[in-house]
């Protein structure tokens, strides 16, 4: 995480500030009620992790959890246990400090069937890998490390704000990778706005160095893949080869959709095809609404503000969320620049309350009092929140508990139950006032 700043002593504190900066944003909502606060729980699922990230499942039937270690482990949680083997281990391929290395984890939604699942990491020269592994033949809870097949690379300028997550879409079935916008302050290099390859600026300007990597293209990346930091992108990995000539990726193992907002099927220019939408700074966790589609999208702040931002599942693409000029509802103070019809988050809190938002998922498991409502994060506050949406608005939203720990990513279970991981714990959030035995769809007892 970037910027990492002291939280205020008082959580208290924090949460009346959070509602009254927040009261302009949810007042017509608020009329009619503030929602009924959330009573969870807070269940250790499994401990004895290292710098874990985030948790997934195969969706296969077998109701393991996958634990994506930082620094190149993947690990499965099975019957109640961690397995001593890693899933896989990619540790020789990746830098794991500071927030490089094994980032993200998508099962393909025909996993039972082929066995394939993607990755996403950044390597030891810091740029960004999407590969896809297979499940070996002889063993469901070990990969194929020989199967490795690179789907895209993309330059990364410095080493922050990588991005990290990935996920099939429920609505659509694409692979949907979140690009933050290539790191230090500011986006000196102003790739959050540049979708066109012909506008990527090279060389030194605002005092940085904005080259793309001569190692990069030397080893195969394509050059104009800069254009693809600061984005949403969302490529088809069934049909390669489609829309190539749209591509500012490799283009060789995968496809563009003939529907992407910048494939030069619709708008005939030149800008990349691969993006869905664009203006963020580090969208480091984002889900979909595993019912709907919906997709939700946390994307870190710099100084000023934290923001959720919000696509439902029937748009078109091509949203532009605003940064660099853009922080949250604000200006940035730091960059003379305007946008046009740049899209408002939903969420917005100030980053005194916390300094990087953790996106999650709207909960769509078995406790129906909370159905719908999304539950997000912050990493250095340590506390989790909840958001709602009613009669078309998003309701007021308020601290749900504090986890005392800091929460890196959250993940789903077949049946739909929450977790989170913080660097060494798998956390299951269940409803205090639910009752069914406490038996848990995943077949454990708590």
């Amino acid at each position: 995480m970037t910027n990492t700043r002291t939280p205020p002593n008082s959580k208290n504190n924090r949460i009346l500030f959070l509602f009254s900066t927040l009261c302009c944003l949810f007042t017509t909502a608020l009329l009619a009620g503030t929602p009924t606060p959330l009573d969870p729980v807070l269940t250790t699922f499994q401990s004895g992790f290292s710098a874990a990230v985030a948790v997934r499942n195969a969706g296969d039937g077998s109701d393991r959890l996958f634990v994506v270690e930082q620094g190149g482990r993947i690990k499965i949680i099975k019957n109640g246990s961690t397995l001593a083997t890693p899933f896989l281990n990619i540790d020789p391929l990746t830098n794991g400090g500071g927030e490089r290395g094994l980032l993200g984890l998508a099962f393909h939604p025909d996993y039972a069937n082929n066995g394939f699942f993607y990755i996403n990491y950044t390597n030891s020269s810091n740029d960004t890998i999407i590969a896809r592994y297979s499940v070996s033949a002889g063993d469901a809870d070990v990969a194929d490390d020989m199967s490795a097949l690179k789907i895209i690379s993309i330059d990364q300028d410095f080493g922050n704000h990588n991005g990290g997550d990935l996920h099939f879409s429920p609505f659509d079935g694409f692979l949907y990778i979140g690009m933050g916008d290539g790191g230090s302050g500011d986006d000196p290099c102003r790739r959050g706005q540049t979708k066109d390859p012909d506008d990527i600026i090279l060389g030194i300007f605002n005092g940085e160095d904005c080259d793309f990597d001569t190692s990069f293209v030397n080893q195969g990346g394509n050059p104009d893949s800069l254009a693809l930091l600061g984005s949403m992108i969302r490529i088809d990995v069934d049909n390669p080869g489609s829309n190539v000539a749209d591509a500012c990726g490799e283009g060789l193992n995968y496809g563009i959709p003939a529907d992407n907002p910048f494939s030069h099927d619709i708008n005939g220019d030149n800008d990349c095809g691969e993006i869905w939408a664009w203006g963020l700074r580090n969208p480091y966790r984002f889900g979909f609404d595993r019912n709907t589609g919906d997709l939700f999208i946390g994307d870190v702040g710099q100084n000023a503000r934290e923001e959720v931002n919000f696509q439902p599942a029937t748009s078109n693409g091509g949203e532009n969320y605003g940064w660099v000029c853009r922080e949250g509802l604000i200006a940035n103070p730091g960059v003379a620049c305007s946008v046009i019809n740049a899209i408002d988050p939903i969420i917005d809190y100030p980053t005194n309350l916390g300094c990087s938002v953790i996106g999650g998922f709207p909960y769509r498991g078995p406790e129906s009092t909370w159905q719908g409502t999304y539950i997000y994060a912050d990493f250095c506050t340590g506390d989790l929140y909840w958001s709602i949406f009613d009669n078309s608005a998003w309701t007021g939203f308020a601290t749900l508990i504090g986890t005392s720990s800091n929460v890196r990513g959250f993940g789903e279970d077949e049946a739909g139950n929450l977790y989170y991981v913080s660097s060494s714990q798998v956390v299951q959030i269940s409803d205090a006032n639910f009752t069914d035995d406490l038996i848990f769809a995943n077949g454990f007892e708590n």
